[in-house]
């Protein structure tokens, strides 16, 4: 028997879920028994946790359709957000427990970008690989509603921390709020078409 349950209620779960270990690994930020070591195993802790929950929730919701294509780049997707997770971690770590100065400083602050533009190329790769028209254009248009957020955003952050109202955009925290946009868009896009 065919389920025909609507499957928003699901998604809205799903981001409901996603919503809350946001919120945890935000307020781990603000407690500081997570201060030092202790804070970058948990916050590696939570990067794993949250890495699968989207990782294996999404796949469950998606179950009928994932095709080859889409595995290999879940695969190469999530290789690619462990290895930002790691990079990250240990370039903190390097910058807070050293004195680094020079070449060296510029290299650890900028490695965590390294697996970011690999994030980058895997979805570059993704679009390239995939025949299905329909799936491509569901990407592309979620990327630019998650582009669109960053800009939005960023465009209006800027304007009132030029006049002095709020403190400057955290520059780093562009990448995932494209990514949040970005996911949180396709679902809403592929229910115009259900």
């Amino acid at each position: 028997m065919e389920d025909t349950k609507p499957v928003w209620p699901k998604w809205a779960l799903f981001f409901v879920g996603v919503l809350a270990l946001v919120a945890v690994g935000y307020g781990m930020g603000f407690v500081p028994l997570f201060r030092g070591p202790l804070g970058y195993v948990a916050l590696f802790v939570w990067f794993m946790v949250f890495l699968a929950y989207t990782y294996f929730g999404s796949a469950r919701l998606k179950a009928d359709r994932l095709g080859p294509i889409m595995k290999r780049y879940r695969r190469r997707l999530a290789i690619a957000m462990i290895s930002y997770c790691v990079v990250l971690l240990g370039s903190l770590g390097l910058l807070r427990g050293s004195r680094l100065s020079g070449v060296l400083l510029w290299i650890v602050a900028a490695a965590p970008a390294i697996p970011i533009l690999g994030v980058l190329v895997v979805m570059g790769l993704y679009l390239k690989e995939e025949p299905d028209e329909f799936e491509r254009a569901v990407h592309v248009e979620s990327m630019l509603w998650g582009l669109g957020a960053v800009l939005a955003v960023t465009t209006v952050w800027g304007f009132l921390s030029n006049a002095s109202v709020i403190p400057q955009p955290p520059l780093f925290l562009v990448f995932p709020l494209f990514c949040l946009s970005w996911g949180v868009s396709q679902p809403l896009i592929r229910r115009r078409y259900q």
